[in-house]
């Protein structure tokens, strides 16, 4: 599953590459088109699109009714029924290609939220780095400490909260590129990327055990290691989102509204119910 992650991760890099530098909005909002117009193909190619059309007719149908006999509750009401009845019929038509579509839609979104939730910090930023242990371990005495590479460094000593079982320090960066943090114990090391810079990239920002599922949501992070004793690390980056004239939108509700916006412009040129 790791396996698959990364090749993912990489097909992404490949396509999201001429707006690597600076030009984030336009690849949202290329991706999100993109994304509209497979979804409507995956939707057209697993649905019944006869039985949906024939829906939609009773339905049309259904509505002219209500409004020829308008004065006659009881044919109004009954229409009504049978609206909700078609609309329902019409629910389980579009199930199945809803089923379909979550995973790919799922798996965009990952990635997505890799390139887009972050933005890589600035030369002389600083961030915390939040390290959070296993239940029933003390921050003490697992003898957890945090080491500097080139390009960035700490800039306050550890804070070691037992009540929260969090260890927290302050880095600095001092020069753009993806420099590396250490975190080590007697029970073993492993290494952080800290990413400083706008380029597009993966920007990891927690770091977990290894799972499929954080292969998955997270493909391409280094793992912690099951030695030593911690259950998450979070890098606090600074958050993206893209202005809209009077208010900020994040990079998920940017993507949810162009490809859904896309996708109903597309709806009406291929002709799908």
């Amino acid at each position: 599953m790791s396996a698959f992650g990364g090749a993912l991760t990489g097909f992404f890099s490949l396509l999201l590459r001429p707006f690597e530098n600076g030009q984030a909005f336009a690849g949202i909002i290329f991706i999100s088109v993109l994304t509209g117009a497979v979804m409507l193909f995956l939707f057209k190619a697993t649905s019944n699109q006869a039985a949906m059309k024939v829906v939609k007719t009773k339905i049309s149908a259904y509505f002219l009714e209500m409004r020829l006999y308008k004065d006659d509750v009881a044919a109004v009401m009954a229409s009504q029924r049978r609206i909700l009845a078609a609309n329902m019929g019409y629910m389980k038509l579009a199930l199945i290609p809803a089923v379909v579509m979550i995973v790919p839609v799922l798996l965009i979104m990952a990635q997505l939220n890799l390139r887009y939730a972050y933005i890589g910090l600035e030369p002389g930023q600083t961030a915390s780095v939040k390290v959070t242990l296993e239940p029933g371990r003390d921050v003490v005495s697992e003898g957890i400490t945090l080491s500097a590479g080139q390009g960035v460094e700490k800039a306050s000593p550890a804070v070691r909260i037992q009540s929260l079982e969090e260890i927290d320090w302050k880095i600095k960066v001092e020069k753009t590129g993806i420099h590396n943090l250490e975190l080590s114990s007697s029970a073993g090391r492993m290494s952080l990327p800290v990413f400083a810079g706008t380029k597009l990239i993966p920007v990891y920002a927690t770091f977990k055990k290894a799972s499929i599922w954080e292969s998955l949501l997270t493909p391409g992070a280094p793992a912690v290691p099951a030695t030593l004793p911690i259950r998450s690390i979070e890098i606090k980056y600074p958050a993206r989102s893209f202005g809209f004239g009077l208010f900020d939108l994040s990079w998920l509700w940017t993507f949810l509204i162009v490809s859904m916006a896309f996708g109903v412009v597309l709806k009406f040129v291929f002709k799908v119910e």
